[in-house]
């Protein structure tokens, strides 16, 4: 049997994540970016990258585009590839580093904001990227067997976001609340972020029995949206619930300080 060469597998995941990670091997701090710079302006924060595990770790530094569709699942992209891309901005003071056992680094992380006043009228987001780096080790093999390496390579993502001076136009737009196709009981709410700012919204639905009066409000979701951006939430009805005619009320809260949005509808539960 002639010798075989060594079969490399790879294990890869992308984990956006709040606090330790990994099993407890790498500790990031913080895990969100926020900057704030004006036209011109230079501004720089500190991530600390520790390893908390008892071997050497290595790990290279990369920042990308990502975004969310209107499910809510990350999309990644290369640097500058969207409009709304900060990536281009940012400058790491080093993009590979070595973690010796139960010890950690500071990166420092630089956001130049162009002096093109328009670029700073709205917000603008990216990805730094955190990928672990394995060092190959060979080994020697007996003649016909297959020498297998499992190699694990893991990928953290931290949330990057560049809100200028003045951007603070909190608006949403609810669009419609339907029955889903496939499972019973659960309606998708459709809505959009009209204004020029991350939202923090809660949905959830409030249904009143239209013969006797009896009003249930549900639990509330929690998500973000984007600008420019539009998002469907799927809200589920009691399994219990009795029969009669009720009045669904979908609302939607995006800012404490501002009216709800909402979406009603009629239906009729007959089982």
């Amino acid at each position: 049997m002639k010798q075989m060469r060594c079969l490399l597998v790879f294990i890869g995941c992308l984990c956006s994540f709040a606090g330790i990670s990994h099993a407890q091997r790498v500790n990031i701090n913080p895990t969100l970016l926020n900057f704030n710079a004006g036209t011109g302006e230079t501004t720089t924060q500190t991530l600390t990258i520790s390893n908390v595990s008892d071997e050497k770790q290595v790990f290279q530094l990369t920042v990308g585009d990502w975004l969310r569709d209107s499910l809510g699942n990350h999309q990644y992209l290369p640097s500058g590839k969207l409009r709304r891309s900060c990536a281009p901005w940012i400058s790491l003071d080093n993009s590979f580093i070595e973690l010796e056992p139960r010890t950690a680094k500071d990166i420092r992380i630089t956001l130049v904001a162009p002096t093109d006043s328009v670029s700073l009228k709205e917000m603008k987001w990216a990805m730094l990227f955190i990928q672990s780096v394995k060092e190959q080790v060979g080994n020697k093999k007996k003649k016909g067997k297959v020498n297998a390496v499992i190699n694990e390579i893991f990928r953290f993502g931290i949330h990057i976001y560049q809100i200028p001076p003045g951007v603070h136009n909190y608006a949403a737009k609810a669009i419609s609340l339907q029955a889903d196709k496939q499972t019973k009981g659960l309606y998708q709410f459709s809505m959009e972020n009209t204004g020029n700012i991350m939202l923090q919204c809660h949905a959830h639905l409030e249904l009143t029995n239209m013969d006797t009066g009896e009003e249930i409000r549900l639990e509330s979701t929690e998500f973000p949206i984007f600008p420019e951006a539009k998002r469907t939430i799927p809200l589920q009805l009691p399994a219990n619930l009795k029969k009669g005619r009720y009045s669904v009320l979908a609302l939607l809260e995006y800012h404490e300080d501002l009216p709800l949005e909402a979406i009603e509808i009629t239906i009729e539960v007959k089982t």
